[in-house]
């Protein structure tokens, strides 16, 4: 499958324990995220990128936040954040690193 072909691609949450949020490729999904106007205070959960190349969509949950700009503490579910479910348009691709099969994470 090429690049061209492609429609859906994930953007995969690293596990609690991974050391991704001390290596360089935190950097690259955190200028990724800003390229594209998503906070970066948001869950740590799978970011999906639909559509075709050129007409792409981001799909990422985001924490919902009170006029303070605190997290919402999410009603049905005491103690938790309150998220919902956002869209946005992709102006830039995500890093390839964590897009393809092995990502630095994994290598050796």
């Amino acid at each position: 499958m090429t690049e061209a072909d492609r429609t859906t691609t994930t953007v995969p949450a690293p596990p609690d324990d991974d050391p991704f949020w001390d290596g360089p490729l935190h950097d690259r999904v955190r200028d990724w995220l800003q390229a594209n106007g998503i906070p970066l205070r948001i869950p740590r959960r799978d970011i999906t990128v639909t559509g075709p190349p050129g007409n792409r969509t981001i799909h990422y949950t985001a924490f919902v936040l009170g006029a303070d700009g605190q997290v919402r503490i999410d009603p049905d579910n005491e103690g938790e954040p309150l998220t919902e479910e956002r869209t946005t348009p992709c102006l830039v691709e995500p890093p390839s690193a964590v897009t393809e099969g092995r990502s630095e994470r994994e290598a050796p």
